[in-house]
């Protein structure tokens, strides 16, 4: 088991397939390296999927918090001129104006499972973006923080303050767009 929610799981197969069938779409619409993709969802299996999906395609992807306030998610949203927005449909009447195109991932389902289920080949390096996290804005406005593919392959291999093997498991308790959430 690769990831479980609730009474949810999914399998590392069955992740691999969900993710790379909505890499494959993000690729259709034009995602590549370093397209901005938001992820604009509650917590859930759903959320998992689609950050590995933006990663595969090759796009960076942009956490979007649905407790944030509209003021500050009007700020990100302007900021960063999303082309492409992933989401839930039970969020769709909370999410602030925007001329990205909305991908429900639940909603829409059944047209992702069309899509190929094998491994995407972006063509990244590890100096493109992988996501862009805003920092919290206590000296003044939110600042979006652009991190490489390098940045997280830093912060989970060859590490000397964390051992991980196959038999551990790990509680994401950090929200998604709070730079913990990576690890």
């Amino acid at each position: 088991i690769a990831v479980v929610c609730g009474t949810e799981s999914l399998s590392y197969a069955a992740l691999n397939h969900r993710a790379n069938r909505l890499a494959h779409h993000l690729q259709s619409l034009g995602v590549g390296a370093e397209t901005l993709v938001g992820i604009y969802m509650e917590r859930s299996i759903d959320l998992i999927v689609s950050t590995l999906a933006i990663i595969k395609a090759g796009g960076a992807y942009v956490p979007l918090d649905p407790t944030t306030p509209v003021a500050r998610l009007n700020l990100m949203l302007d900021d960063t001129q999303l082309p492409i927005l992933l989401t839930q449909a039970d969020l769709l009447a909370q999410l602030p104006t925007t001329t990205a195109q909305m991908i429900c991932v639940d909603r829409d389902r059944p047209l992702l499972a069309s899509a190929a289920e094998s491994n995407p080949t972006p063509a990244i390096t590890p100096t493109n973006l992988a996501y862009i996290i805003y920092t919290s804005g206590s000296t003044g406005i939110p600042k979006g923080v652009m991190i490489p593919h390098r940045g997280i392959t830093r912060l989970v291999l060859d590490t000397n303050y964390v051992s991980l093997n196959a038999s551990d498991r790990i509680a994401q308790a950090a929200n998604t767009a709070f730079d913990a959430a990576t690890f």
